[in-house]
């Protein structure tokens, strides 16, 4: 596995030196994995404190990975170029009384068998690794080490950054920042998406064409989920019709139509799409609501671009709709989506969720959802696309040629 930072560090960059921040050091398992490309299986078991992962301001400076010296080699990790955009740090355990790094631990032949080929490139990366640096006995001890020349101001996910390290260091919230950074999407990132994306849709779109009139709500949802799964992704949820679906028998019924949000995730980046579904023939109250957010959703297609705040999507699409004479309540939201359903930045850095009116640049990625304010017997509308928002325009990150759904 050759790993590379995933995070936009010229954007981390920008955001880090205006607050005059040395580095983010970072503990969570999504920042570990946004910041380096490694997954710390170990963290995301519970074990806090086993993986770190420290990001300079400056980004011509390299982007350090501290994790276990074993779990390196589990994972097959290739040793960082000298010079790279990655640093590799490892840790064995403690050794004796004095505390030093014990000897690295690699799998062995049992008694009279033959020794595993691959298993000792595998072996070879990690102790060309280890020739790099020495060895540590604790994570704690390569994070000292590594930030011993750090000075000032360092943005951390946790407080047992601050119990490692101690005074010597002011310590700000790294939550804000990263929101702020996740929002400009990297080259790497970009490419995750249009993958997550599509899956996403293409998954939601094989688990609707297997349901007809008899199915029911959790058939559509265990084939999502499987659809999802072969296409190698995780899925989170499939939302459908609404919230009168609880007192209803869970069946499809001919006739009916209902919305869903469908939304899983490639690699940790997120699809987000919705549609409506039609059972047999389409009702004309809803078809008239579908129609309706289609002239939103191709009015805000036409117009999204840099330099437009999320407030003009709206405005945009709501505008398009009433010249059009429709007399339907569509929101038009935006918002980002990648490492997360909602990937963005919180009005004036709050630690919770506060909608920004954000101005939209170069790179991200957004969701433009359009769910339909109304529901009728027979059922109800939804129509979301992810875009890249390029240069001077946008691009669509999955399939839009279908604005609904027959089965």
């Amino acid at each position: 596995m050759t790993l590379q930072p995933l995070l936009n560090r010229d954007v981390a960059q920008g955001c880090l030196e205006a607050a005059e921040v040395s580095a983010l050091v970072l503990s969570d398992p999504t920042n570990i994995y946004q910041a380096t490309g490694f997954w710390p299986q170990t963290v995301a078991m519970g074990q806090a404190g086993a993986a770190f992962a420290i990001v300079p301001a400056d980004k011509g400076a390299c982007v350090t990975l501290i994790t276990s010296q074993f779990i390196h080699y589990l994972h097959d990790v290739e040793a960082p170029v000298e010079g790279g955009a990655l640093d590799i740090r490892l840790f064995t355990a403690p050794d004796g009384l004095e505390g030093d790094a014990a000897p690295p631990i690699f799998l062995s032949a049992p008694p009279g068998g033959s020794p595993d080929t691959l298993d000792a490139l595998s072996q070879e990366t990690t102790r060309a690794t280890l020739q790099l640096h020495r060895p540590y006995p604790d994570a704690a001890s390569a994070l000292r080490d590594v930030l011993a020349g750090t000075r000032g101001t360092i943005a951390t996910d946790s407080p047992m950054i601050d119990a490692i390290l101690g005074e010597r260091l002011a310590y700000r919230l790294a939550a804000p920042f990263l929101r702020r950074i996740r929002m400009i999407k990297s080259p790497r990132e970009i490419e995750l998406m249009r993958h997550a994306a599509q899956n996403n849709a293409d998954a939601a779109r094989a688990a609707i064409q297997q349901m007809g009139a008899g199915s029911t709500y959790e058939d559509m949802r265990l084939a999502f989920f499987a659809e999802t799964g072969k296409r190698g992704g995780i899925p989170l949820f499939i939302s459908t019709d609404s919230m009168t679906m609880r007192k209803r028998d869970g069946v499809l019924r001919d006739g009916r139509s209902f919305q869903i949000d469908a939304v899983s995730h490639y690699a940790g980046y997120h699809g987000d799409y919705g549609r409506t579904v039609f059972v047999g023939e389409p009702d004309p109250v809803v078809m008239h609501m579908v129609e309706a957010a289609q002239c939103a959703n191709e009015a805000i297609a036409g117009a999204l671009k840099p330099g437009l705040r999320y407030s003009d999507v709206r405005r945009i699409g709501q505008e398009a709709v009433a010249r059009a004479g429709y007399e339907i309540a569509i929101p038009c939201a935006a918002h980002s989506v990648g490492l997360f359903h909602t990937d963005e930045a919180y009005a004036d850095d709050s630690l919770h969720f506060r909608k920004d009116d954000h101005l939209i640049e170069a790179n991200m990625v957004l969701s433009v959802d359009c769910p339909v304010l109304h529901l009728d017997a027979t059922g109800n509308v939804h129509l979301e696309d992810l875009w890249l928002i390029t240069e001077d325009g946008c691009e669509p990150l999955n399939r839009r040629d279908e604005p609904f759904i027959r089965i």
